[in-house]
């Protein structure tokens, strides 16, 4: 297959991806549990702070995507096994990197649309003080960047299920272990390596107004070998 014909393979699974999933309640509740989550808990720590800060709502947001991340891509591949669509997809010349490229970058876009409405948060920080522009840009990069890790994850392991929920599940244990990876690391002696699998210390690092090499790096490298999983469970699947 030729690149253009692997790209309109791709924006064809992102749009109707899209269009599934946005015709659908899904998006729409996730993002209205999450922020109601999060400005409770952002609103209540600007208060005990009494400052203008925009770093304590990048955390907050990263551990509610834990959650919120694995519902948006668990019916990438998961839907498409159980109603038997995905043995058509693979019955034509269509090979799995377009198809799995096209599954995530709908799954990331519609996590960063659900995220979208965070930004509010800037312009009342605004009104009210003034935060610095370097912690803002740098949190909301390091937001992106870590939905992208964690929609790849998502798409993953909803390519070796052809349960939804399953694969939701799946991703959400592999995304809190490597949300948890650095507690406890000082006790072990495979301590520092864990702690630099830890994906919340490096969100915190964007948080700080830090965009680090190693941490932008970390993040697409899980993105990357996440993506490269999913496109030899397809491959597998289309070869049996």
């Amino acid at each position: 297959m030729t690149t253009r014909g692997r790209r309109g393979v791709t924006g064809a699974v992102v749009r109707k991806d899209l269009a599934t999933l946005w015709s659908s309640p899904l998006p729409w509740v996730v993002g209205a549990l999450l922020h109601a989550a999060l400005g409770l808990l952002y609103f209540g720590d600007l208060q005990a702070r009494q400052q203008a800060l925009i770093q304590p709502m990048v955390p907050l947001a990263g551990f509610l995507l834990l959650a919120a991340a694995p519902v948006l891509s668990m019916r990438s591949f998961a839907e498409e096994s159980r109603s038997g669509t995905l043995d058509l997809l693979l019955a034509v010349p269509a090979r799995p990197r377009p198809l799995v490229l096209g599954k995530w970058l709908a799954a990331w876009g519609s996590a960063l649309g659900v995220l979208a409405p965070a930004g509010a948060y800037v312009v009342l920080l605004r009104w009210w003080g003034r935060p610095d522009t370097g912690p803002v840009v740098s949190g909301f990069v390091g937001l992106v960047l870590f939905c992208a890790a964690l929609t790849a994850i998502g798409v993953l392991t909803s390519s070796l299920s052809s349960s939804q929920p399953v694969a939701a599940v799946v991703a959400l244990f592999v995304t809190l272990i490597l949300w948890f990876a650095h507690v406890g690391s000082g006790a072990l002696a495979a301590g520092p390596l864990l702690a630099h699998l830890s994906i919340s210390e490096r969100l915190r690092s964007f948080a700080a107004g830090v965009i680090d090499s190693g941490d932008v790096a970390f993040l697409a490298v899980v993105t990357v070998a996440a993506l490269l999983l999913a496109m030899l469970a397809v491959d597998a699947r289309r070869l049996r």
